[in-house]
């Protein structure tokens, strides 16, 4: 054998052992695969594949792929040099999701691979479901997260000029920067929970989390499960692996105890342990882990009062008072009521603007719901006011307490003139009849504002959809 002979040999040896090796690899696929000539004859087709349609190697190799493979179009895509991908097939009665190549060398077509990469629509489907509920759920605990661990309010969230307010925010910054527990009393409504995230925002510990937990909102039996969680199997229905409390997840960071002052006595007893020895237990569990934490608590409770009748614990209101911050109710800080007023509007992106009439009475209002209740009256009346300017017969027609208490004390202030009364004989207006005229007023505003719709009327009067039914018909409402 000359030289030439034995290249070629070698070259043909080593030609056949690297498609030996293609193969294997091929084989080792668990997708199944298939490799037809130009001709659309089956020149490869590995296990995978063939386990699939129950066919022999042997009685494959060198046939047409119609006649092996049902529904193909390999065939087509060798005439067309067309890819197709993600196509469906029907194999066997079942729909397969494939792809579609043609093989191309020097612009002329010569094979086709057909790959498939779902053997069942099915299993696309069911993975689908899969991603699609993995990614509610971390949605979900990003959300959670974010509410939990971000707060969003800083001291320059926090407005205010009137000096009772100023006093107070002066003290709350410079608590910010200690690491002592603050205790936050006020009237429902006049803002704790967001001087309590600003004090977190303005500390040292900005960066850790900020955990709030609302003691009068869980019931008595799980709120100590909720501040300090529960080991496995503490009770039937828990978590296999147990579940960390508030205090756990605010390590590094700063709890907030909203309504401290409605906590029971007993749990008030299991607070003041934690506090003192800076390590929790969780239920049913007897791991003590220690924890970094900042308390900030709040109240609306005379605090002290409940100590006098035993009501609240006097070691534990030790430990919360650090520096005690009193809110002053919005009734005492009535210059503020403009900037609230302008800032609420400006976060509703709404055009309107209040006339000064309506920003008088405003003023003279006792606000029981403090700057809650009046950012409420303010959204309400931007939804409801189809005007540019808010005026007085609005807040008549939509706020009807908030305009007779208001102004009554407005014109008090202007005159101290009491009301006129007509001369005996004369029609009398009562207060019950202007009270029953406002309020039917304000019923046709509602429902003229929701087209009708009753559920959505009484959502905006705050009422119960019978209670509106009720005064429909009172009133002789075509509705």
């Amino acid at each position: 054998m000359d030289t030439k002979d034995v290249i070629r040999s070698c070259m043909e040896e080593c030609f056949y052992n690297q498609c030996i090796f293609y193969e294997h690899i091929l084989d080792a696929l668990s997708e199944p695969i298939v490799i037809v000539d130009s001709k659309a004859n089956i020149v490869f087709i590995n296990k995978a594949y063939l386990k699939f349609i129950k066919v022999a190697r042997k009685d494959a190799i060198g046939k047409p792929v119609q006649e092996i493979i049902e529904n193909t179009r390999l065939h087509l895509v060798c005439n067309t040099g067309a890819t197709e991908i993600d196509r469906l097939q029907k194999i066997h009665g079942r729909e397969a999701v494939v792809h579609r190549l043609p093989i191309v060398v020097d612009d002329e077509v010569v094979g086709a691979i057909g790959k498939v990469t779902f053997q069942d629509v099915n299993e696309l489907n069911e993975l689908a479901k899969k991603l699609k509920s993995m990614e509610e759920k971390l949605e979900h605990y990003q959300k959670g997260s974010s509410i939990l661990t971000s707060p969003a309010y800083t001291f320059d969230d926090i407005i205010g000029e009137s000096a009772s307010f100023q006093q107070v925010k002066t003290m709350a910054i410079k608590a910010a920067q200690s690491d002592m527990s603050v205790l936050i009393l006020g009237e429902t409504g006049v803002g704790k929970d967001l001087l309590a995230q600003a004090i977190h925002n303005a500390s040292p510990r900005h960066r850790g989390p900020f955990i709030s937990i609302n003691c009068a909102a869980i019931p008595q039996d799980l709120l100590e499960s909720e501040l300090f969680g529960y080991g496995e199997g503490a009770f039937t229905g828990a978590r296999k692996k147990g579940k960390p409390g508030k205090f756990e997840l605010a390590d590094g960071g700063t709890i907030f105890l909203d309504e401290i002052g409605d906590m029971p006595l007993r749990m008030q007893a299991k607070l003041l342990r934690v506090l003192q020895n800076r390590h929790v237990e969780r239920v049913g569990d007897t791991e003590l882990r220690s924890i970094d934490v900042r308390v900030i608590s709040s109240t609306n409770h005379d605090v002290k009062s409940k100590v006098l009748y035993k009501e609240f614990r006097p070691d534990l209101l030790y430990r919360l008072d650090g520096v005690t911050l009193q809110v002053p109710p919005l009734r005492e800080r009535k210059d503020d009521i403009p900037l609230l007023v302008h800032r609420t509007l400006r976060q509703l992106k709404s055009t309107q603007s209040i006339s000064s009439e309506v920003m008088k009475i405003l003023q003279n209002f006792s606000w029981p719901g403090n700057i809650r209740e009046l950012i409420n009256v303010v959204e309400r009346m931007t939804f409801l006011v189809e005007e540019p300017i808010i005026k007085p017969h609005h807040i008549k027609s939509f706020a009807p307490d908030l305009y007779h208490s208001g102004t009554a004390k407005v014109n008090d202030q202007m005159n101290h003139k009491g009301p006129e009364w007509k001369n005996e004989g004369e029609e009398q207006v009562t207060l019950n009849d202007s009270v029953n005229s406002t309020e039917k007023d304000t019923i046709l505003a509602a429902l003229k504002k929701t087209g009708n719709n009753k559920a959505q009327a009484a959502k905006i009067l705050k009422i119960h959809r019978t209670t509106l039914y009720a005064k429909i018909k009172k009133y002789n409402i075509e509705a």
